[in-house]
């Protein structure tokens, strides 16, 4: 049975800013479950050891591919995302650690405001974290995380009204 389209695309006519300016991160087990309205999520149910950690980047970007089989008729969407932080601390390397400890659920808030949640169905997983000190004065210096899951859907936008209610 095939599955029909629903809407046709139209060009957009306006410029958007690209990249993530800053992620909410907390732990997948304190999600309890999540409200999508019209693929969108409007109501986020938590615990109440609820914790967000806002995780503000110098450079931050996600992508996600999604792939599919005809073999055995099923799709699957992997995403991945890179948090770049600049400098050296103590601080920052055991907020790292704890990351890599963990099985998180991020939400990335867009240039344009926009917020989008990546892990909602099964978590994700930071798999890497790697420091670079650079070579020359100009150089990058500081620590590259690497977040990477998978889903059965692609990233789910989240309403911005909620937001406030999940900065605790």
């Amino acid at each position: 049975m095939p599955c029909p389209l629903t809407q046709n695309y139209v060009l957009k006519d306006c410029l958007t800013t690209a990249g993530v300016e800053s992620w909410l991160v907390t732990p997948f087990a304190n999600v309890l479950t999540t409200t999508l309205t019209a693929n969108v999520v409007t109501a986020i149910t938590k615990t109440l050891a609820w914790k967000t950690y806002a995780q503000e980047t110098e450079q931050s970007m996600w992508s996600y591919t999604g792939a599919g089989t005809n073999a055995n008729g099923t799709k699957a969407y992997d995403w991945s995302c890179t948090i770049k932080t600049n400098g050296l601390n103590t601080l920052d390397q055991q907020e790292l650690d704890t990351l890599l400890s963990n099985k998180v659920v991020l939400i990335a808030k867009m240039y344009n405001g926009e917020y989008w949640m990546l892990g909602r169905t099964f978590g994700s997983t930071a798999i890497d974290s790697a420091f670079e000190s650079g070579t020359a004065m100009g150089d990058f210096i500081g620590s590259t995380l690497t977040v990477k899951g998978r889903s059965n859907v692609p990233a789910v936008k989240v309403d911005s009204a909620i937001i406030a209610g999940l900065l605790v």
